[in-house]
């Protein structure tokens, strides 16, 4: 966790020569420089990368296009992937790596780190991306993002309409009141895609339900792309497999609120859960079966699986929807909290902490001193208290 806040910081700064007005609005200097990563294989000139001008005009028009057309998914994916990027687990979370920053078959996070502190806001560097000289001073920032949001395009996240929200949450009627989403995003398979043809024919004959899935923010990234695999999980208590509620409250404490971008939209505070769709199939064990062959594991050490709990075995049987994403602090545009006292102590968060600890002790050392006590109670005595 320290690793990742520490990470976190810089980005939030937004760096790569982009300075914060007091408006919340960001200034590009007119002079720009480009950071190195010291990466053998980015090099620093097109020619060299065997990159043509056509190539590039490409690239950043399909990047323009779509952080104008859904900006908020856009956002999502990018922090996910930089939640993916700092957390001490990068190897396991980070999957697929970005294939410009391994060498020699070593993945150097360091450099791609370093890359990530470099990226402003995503609306600024769309904005950006209308001048000339754009790939110039942004080059790697391009080939990171580009690679990120349309290299990886299988499977499509899109945001969904507001208006569309109780339909979704519907899919599995709640019985326990709980918060609802901020933000919904529907993720959905490229035509060609073997992993939704597999699930599809694995379908045929059998009906389907909809189930909640809570994971740590980190973890998303990979699970957006590969599918939840069964593989991946540990051992529970009821038995090895993918867990899943019908129940929205009981799959949220197991998607703690993380840190994922700075420069984020949606906040650089924010905690994901996958709505997904399932096959009624006997390898899905589920807590509400009567018949001990559907609610036990073999390698379950506490029994039976609690009610409103299904635990998949077989990882073609359940495929990913919907994410819905909880936030913290959505940006907006407004001065209100940008300046001031209260928003110094929303930015020095540990240094208020101390503050306050060192006044706290302060007033309970006050409290044991007899002049102190002598003068309190003359003060009572001559406001009329007593």
């Amino acid at each position: 966790m320290n690793e990742t806040m520490a990470y976190s910081n810089q980005n939030h700064e937004a760096t790569k020569g982009i300075t914060a007005k007091q408006n919340g609005q960001y200034e590009i200097p007119n002079e720009k420089t480009v950071t190195k990563t010291g990466l053998d294989i980015l090099y620093t000139s097109r020619i060299d990368r065997g990159i043509t001008d056509e190539d590039v005009e490409k690239k950043i028009s399909s990047l323009k296009h779509l952080l104008e057309k859904d900006p908020k998914a856009a956002d999502l994916k990018w922090s996910l992937f930089v939640a993916a990027s700092n957390t001490y687990r990068y190897d396991s979370c980070l999957k697929p790596f970005p294939p410009m920053y391994i060498k020699n078959e070593c993945k150097d996070i360091e450099a791609l780190r370093r890359a990530i502190e470099s990226v402003p806001p995503l609306p600024v560097i769309c904005k950006e991306l209308s001048e000339n000289s754009v790939y110039e001073n942004y080059g790697e920032t391009i080939e990171l993002l580009y690679w990120v949001l349309l290299r990886l395009r299988d499977p499509y996240v899109k945001s969904v309409e507001r208006e569309c929200y109780n339909s979704i949450l519907r899919k599995v009627p709640l019985e326990v009141p709980v918060a609802a989403p901020n933000l919904i995003f529907q993720v959905t398979s490229a035509k060609q895609s073997a992993a939704e043809e597999k699930w599809k024919s694995s379908a045929k004959g059998n009906s389907t339900f909809y189930a909640y899935h809570g994971s740590r923010l980190e973890n998303f990234h990979s699970i957006v792309h590969y599918g939840l695999q069964q593989n991946m999980c540990k051992r529970s208590q009821f038995g090895k497999g993918i867990y899943l509620s019908s129940e929205l409250g009981v799959s949220l404490p197991y998607s703690p609120v993380g840190y994922g971008w700075g420069g984020s939209l949606l906040g650089s505070e924010i905690s994901c859960i996958a709505l997904c769709e399932l096959i009624n199939h006997p390898n899905i064990k589920r807590g509400d079966s009567k018949h001990d062959a559907q609610n036990t594991l073999n390698d379950s050490i506490a029994g039976r699986i609690p009610n409103k709990y299904f635990v998949v075995t077989n990882s073609d049987l359940v495929r990913i929807r919907y994410l819905l994403v909880y936030t913290q602090d959505l940006h907006t545009t407004s001065t209100t909290d940008s300046t001031g006292l209260l928003a110094w102590f929303k930015q020095h968060k540990l240094l208020t902490f101390v503050l306050g600890y060192v006044v706290l002790l302060a007033s309970v050392g006050l409290t044991q001193n007899k002049q102190v006590e002598k003068y309190y109670r003359l003060f009572i005595q001559k406001a009329g208290f007593e």
